[in-house]
């Protein structure tokens, strides 16, 4: 899942893309410079937002922090379940093999 960070900056790029294009929409009288400059800020805040998406899951905060005990985790359970059916086995009186 995106980060809440990626999540904010998508959503305002959207609603600034909608804004630009659909509620400053004159093509009366547009100007060459005013459509260029919708342009610009388009993909400046395209950029900001691919920037922004891409940066999350590469800095060390996400990737160390939410993947280091994954491994710790499975050993932990699997040790745990190895004990609990030696135990049960020898309960009943028979060698695991």
């Amino acid at each position: 899942m995106p980060s809440s960070h990626s999540q904010l900056m998508w959503f305002f790029v959207v609603y600034f893309f909608l804004f630009l294009y659909l509620r400053m929409h004159q093509t009366n009288n547009a100007r060459c410079v005013d459509l260029l400059w919708r342009h610009i800020l388009s993909i400046i805040l395209l950029g900001t937002a691919l920037f922004v998406s891409y940066s999350r899951p590469i800095s060390e905060y996400f990737l160390v922090r939410d993947t280091s005990l994954i491994p710790n985790i499975l050993w932990f359970e699997y040790t745990v379940t190895r004990s609990e059916a030696r135990n049960r086995q020898r309960k009943l009186g028979t060698k695991l093999q």
